[in-house]
């Protein structure tokens, strides 16, 4: 990135191209494995620049969720996610509480302890009853980690990954788009959106479709679980290292 336009970004070089990486390589795990934008850029970009998180990651979650979901549209049912919605509405509120009356270091915790969540959801998928109550505190937990670090999918996922993979992703991607847009409004509302946030994302915009080109290209060659471990291990990584 030219250094005018990184100055007049008020974002390092290094520091930029880091991140395109870091949203690089989330794109193609996402893309490959059906995760990995949030969970994978949430610690690394909070060790890079605090400032991208959450704002960055919930504007491309909003755009991978759209890319998703014209493929999977005819699976979405929102009968089966209507009442985590009615729960996001309360933790969008909670999350954003937090985002700005915690300190940083309570801030890496919990964005931590989202990940290390989220690790543990894809490696022991637990059965837990799927009911209105459980909906909607999976609904909740998921507005407070969504707004604070854009990791609203484990609570959701560790209800529904009974549901056939097409129906899953339908779904989540049908929840993402609604949630993705309410937490914008609730961050924007509180002046956490600024004008620096969307030029920055247009700049990151062709690593975020080169990584979901790249996995269209070559991801069904790769191992399935050696990839989807290689990108847990570099979570749980990232994680531990926000705990430290």
């Amino acid at each position: 990135m030219p250094e005018a336009l990184a100055s007049w970004l008020d974002l390092d070089p290094m520091v930029w191209l880091g991140s395109a990486l870091v949203l690089m390589l989330g794109a193609f795990v996402q893309r490959a494995t059906g995760f990995g934008l949030a969970v994978i850029g949430a610690p690394l970009l909070l060790m890079l620049e605090p400032r991208l998180v959450p704002v960055i990651l919930v504007l491309f979650g909003f755009m991978v969720s759209l890319m998703m979901v014209r493929q999977y549209w005819h699976e979405v049912r929102v009968g089966e996610i209507g009442m985590a919605l009615v729960g996001r509405l309360p933790g969008n509120g909670l999350g954003l509480w937090l985002l700005l009356t915690a300190p940083m270091v309570v801030l890496e915790k919990l964005i931590a302890a989202s990940v290390l969540f989220a690790v543990a959801v894809t490696l022991f998928r637990l059965r837990l009853p799927v009911n209105g109550a459980t909906l909607f505190g999976a609904g909740v937990l998921s507005g407070i980690f969504g707004t604070v670090a854009a990791i609203g999918g484990p609570p959701i996922v560790l209800l529904l990954h009974g549901l056939s993979p097409d129906r899953l992703r339908g779904n989540l991607a049908a929840f993402f788009i609604i949630t993705s847009l309410l937490t914008l409004a609730t961050l924007a509302l509180a002046g956490q959106v600024q004008l620096w946030h969307l030029w920055l994302a247009l700049t990151f915009l062709p690593a975020v479709l080169a990584g979901n080109a790249l996995a269209d290209r070559i991801a069904h060659r790769l191992d399935r679980r050696l990839l989807q471990g290689a990108s847990l291990s570099l979570c749980t990584l990232a994680a531990l290292g926000l705990l430290l």
